[in-house]
């Protein structure tokens, strides 16, 4: 019995005299010790943690609400700017702006103008990349097919800016003639002012008088006076046969008597 006690301490021994060597051997319990001590030491010098301050709830988008075009209009985005007065939309058609007729932009064979490009650039700053609203008109397309339409911008008509800043004359309307008063007045607008195109208008050249030759003094007319003839009196020729008789009043000629020559 003493003996199987002493071999049962023994073994016990020995495991633990083993299980403390390889803990040492590893360094498991070290190392997570080191740890320990290491988070410790950083928690008090950060002190207590602050107190978080709760995070607002992030209030649900409102939606937008559908915009509707005006009666007549329908919407298009615009997909490039061709020149000052055309462009191209969504659906791969192109569109004019009836009654403007902008200075050439290099495009369709037509050459640049003075005022051409500033015409395109304005036209692309005020509609390239936006939604617009477009009207037409009596007539829908030109003779090359591109269709003709008023533009609008948040209700603004493009066509009566580009001719109110100058950009632009009042092309002919022919039967589009729906907003002829508004467009015929922001041309005048601009001409009165005057802006852009219509500074390049010049006056009519004065014209330098040819000096005119000094005219010679006309020769004075001298009128000498008439003398005044006196008529000739014609002698009435007496006919023989109506002579009228003798007045017995008026004296008888004497008859003169020729003297007789004396002889001697």
């Amino acid at each position: 019995m003493r003996r199987r006690s002493f071999l049962f301490g023994t073994v016990v021994s020995i495991a633990i005299i083993l299980t403390v060597s390889g803990c040492f051997t590893s360094g498991d319990l070290v190392t997570q010790q080191i740890l320990d001590d290491a988070r410790a030491r950083r928690d008090r010098s950060l002190g207590p943690s602050p107190t978080a301050i709760p995070t607002p709830p992030t209030p649900s988008p409102t939606p937008t609400p559908t915009r509707t075009p005006q009666p007549g209009r329908t919407f298009a985005t615009v997909v490039r700017v061709w020149d000052g007065n055309t462009v191209l939309i969504d659906g791969g058609a192109s569109v004019r702006y009836i009654g403007v007729n902008t200075p050439g932009g290099g495009m369709f064979g037509r050459p640049l103008e003075p005022f051409g490009r500033e015409a395109a650039e304005r036209n692309l700053e005020l509609v390239e990349g936006k939604q617009i609203e477009i009207e037409d008109d009596a007539a829908d397309v030109d003779g090359s097919g591109v269709m003709l339409r008023y533009v609008y911008i948040d209700g603004v008509m493009i066509n009566q800016v580009l001719l109110e800043e100058g950009l632009a004359r009042l092309a002919p309307l022919g039967p589009n003639n729906r907003y002829a008063t508004e467009l015929r007045n922001a041309e005048a607008e601009a001409r009165r002012a005057p802006l852009n195109i219509w500074t390049l208008i010049t006056s009519t050249p004065t014209m330098t008088p040819v000096p005119s030759e000094t005219p010679l003094p006309s020769p004075t007319l001298v009128v000498q006076p008439v003398l005044a003839i006196p008529r000739r009196t014609a002698t009435p020729t007496i006919n023989p046969l109506f002579a009228p008789a003798p007045s017995a009043t008026s004296p008888t000629p004497s008859r003169t008597s020729t003297p007789t020559a004396v002889r001697p």
